[in-house]
C-alpha cells in the first residue's frame, strides 16, 4: 500500500510573500471602494490654502484638459436651499407676485455653496501673485452621476433640434480689457457691448416668451455637460466662477447654441461670508475691495453676455452695490437680478439690467413635482405680462424636468426664448 505523503507548504522567498501580501491587499481595497462607492459620493471634501481660480491654472507639460478637470462639489449644495412652499398654481396673482425668496429659504440651508477653508485670498500680496500650485491643494469628490465617455450618446431626454444651433459669436478682443487677474469686457469700438454682441440671436413671435436661467454650472461636469448637451439652446446657461476650466465649459456651451451668463456671489441677509466664498462681494468691504473682486470674477472667461447674483438680497439692497452695478454697465454687461432690487430703486429703469420673475424651486429626486410647479406658475406669469424669466440650479433631478417641460412649452402656446430677448423686449418699453 503506498505510502500517502503529507502536503508541505512550498517555499518562497521574502519578495514572494511580500508581492502576495501586497496583491492581497489590493484586491482588498478595490473590493472596499466598490462596496462605499455611494458613500464616497456623497462626501464632499473641500481644502483650499490658495483658490486655484484667483490666477490662471498653468497646464503642465503632457497633461490633458480632462485629466486637469475638477470634480467639484454638485450644485445640490450650490443651489440656495428652497424651504418655501410653492405659490399656489389655482391662484394667479400670488404665483406672479410672490417669487422664490433667498432669504426665505434659511431653515433650509444646511449646506454651504462656496464653502471654503481659506482665508481672503484677495487680500494676499500683489493682485495676479497668489501662493501655491492649487492643483496640489484643492480635494473634492462630487456626488453627480459619472460623465459620459468620449463618443457616448447623451441620454434619450436630450432635445434637438432639426437644424444644428447656430453657435454664439466668438470672442472678440477688442471688446476685453486688461486686468490684474486676466481681460474682463468693455465697451468696443462703436459702443459696441457684451450685452448684445454675446446674445442668442432671436426672432420675437405672437407668443408670450418665457425664458429660463440655468445657474450652478462648471463645478460637476456631469451636469455642466448634460446642461449643455441636452437643453433646448434657447435655456441661458450661468456659471459660477470657483469652477475649473470655465473657458472650456463656457466656450463649449456658446457653441452649443446657449448664451452664457456669469454668476457674482454677493451677501445675503444669511450671514456667514465664508458660504459665497473669498471673491464674494460684501457691504462690509470698501468699493475698492468689491470693485477688484469684480475685477477678478469678470476676467473668469469671456464670451458671456451679462451677469447674475448668486444670494446678494442684503449687497443688492445696500448703496454698496452701486458702484459695481455701475461696472457692470460700463463693462457693456446685462444684470439679471433675482433678489428683488431692481424693483424697489432707480435701477429698474435701467435697460441694461431686469429682473427674475420667478426661482424656481430645483427640487430634487423626491419632490420633482414642486420644479414642474414652479414652471407652471412661470407660464402663468408669461401669458398675463407678455414675458417672464425664471431662474434655477442645476441638478440630475432638475435637467430632467426643464427637458420635459420645454420640449412642449410650444404646446401651451408660448415661445420659449434666451433671456436677452426678455430684457432686449423689456428696454423697448422703457
Amino acid at each position: 500500500m503506498a505510502r500517502i505523503r503529507k502536503l508541505k507548504w512550498p517555499v518562497l522567498s521574502r519578495l514572494t510573500w511580500a508581492w502576495l501580501v501586497f496583491a492581497c491587499g489590493g484586491a482588498g481595497v478595490l473590493a472596499y471602494a466598490g462596496l462605499n462607492a455611494d458613500k464616497r459620493a456623497a462626501a464632499i471634501a473641500m481644502p483650499v490654502e490658495a483658490i486655484e481660480r484667483l490666477a490662471a491654472p498653468a497646464e503642465r507639460p503632457g497633461e490633458s484638459r480632462g485629466e486637469r478637470m475638477a470634480q467639484a462639489p454638485s450644485p445640490e449644495r450650490l443651489a440656495p436651499a428652497f424651504g418655501v412652499t410653492t405659490a399656489s398654481l389655482s391662484d394667479e396673482a400670488d404665483a406672479a407676485e410672490a417669487p422664490f425668496s433667498h432669504d426665505d429659504a434659511q431653515s433650509g440651508f444646511d449646506e454651504e455653496p462656496y464653502s471654503m477653508e481659506t482665508g481672503d485670498i484677495l487680500a494676499l500680496g500683489e493682485p495676479g501673485h497668489f501662493p501655491g500650485d492649487p492643483a496640489d491643494e484643492i480635494v473634492i469628490t462630487i456626488d453627480g452621476a459619472p460623465a459620459r465617455a468620449p463618443g457616448e450618446k447623451p441620454p434619450s431626454t436630450t432635445i434637438k433640434s432639426a437644424a444644428p444651433p447656430t453657435p454664439i459669436a466668438a470672442t472678440d478682443q477688442t471688446m476685453l480689457r486688461k486686468t490684474d487677474y486676466g481681460m474682463a469686457p468693455k465697451i468696443g469700438a462703436g459702443g459696441r457691448r457684451a450685452s448684445s454682441y454675446y446674445a442668442k440671436p432671436f426672432k420675437q413671435g405672437e407668443a408670450p416668451d418665457v425664458a429660463l436661467i440655468v445657474g450652478g454650472l462648471g463645478l460637476n461636469r456631469a451636469l455642466t455637460e448634460r446642461a449643455i448637451d441636452d437643453l433646448p439652446a434657447n435655456v441661458t446657461l450661468a456659471f459660477a466662477p470657483y469652477a475649473k476650466d470655465l473657458a472650456f465649459w463656457t466656450k463649449r456651451a456658446r457653441e452649443a447654441g446657449h448664451e452664457v451668463l456669469l454668476e457674482l456671489p454677493m451677501e445675503d441677509r444669511l450671514g456667514a461670508e465664508e458660504v459665497l466664498g473669498p471673491a464674494a462681494l460684501m457691504t462690509t468691504r470698501s468699493s475698492a475691495e468689491n470693485l477688484k473682486r469684480l475685477d477678478w470674477m469678470l476676467s473668469r472667461f469671456d464670451g458671456f453676455f451679462g451677469v447674475t447674483n448668486y444670494l446678494g438680497a442684503k449687497f443688492t439692497a445696500d448703496a454698496a452695490f452701486d458702484p459695481v452695478l455701475r461696472e457692470i454697465k460700463n463693462s457693456g454687461l446685462a444684470y439679471f437680478d433675482d433678489s428683488g432690487a431692481l424693483r424697489h430703486s432707480w435701477h429698474g429703469e435701467d435697460k441694461t439690467a431686469t429682473t427674475v420673475n420667478r426661482i424656481i424651486n430645483p427640487g430634487f429626486e423626491t419632490d420633482r413635482s414642486a420644479t414642474l410647479a414652479d414652471l407652471e406658475a412661470l407660464e402663468k406669469i408669461a401669458k398675463r405680462d407678455g414675458d417672464a424669466i425664471g431662474k434655477t440650479y442645476a441638478n440630475s433631478s432638475t435637467l430632467d424636468v426643464i427637458a420635459d417641460w420645454a420640449a412642449k412649452v410650444g404646446e401651451r402656446e408660448l415661445e420659449l426664448a434666451p433671456a436677452s430677448a426678455v430684457l432686449s423686449a423689456r428696454a423697448s418699453e422703457l
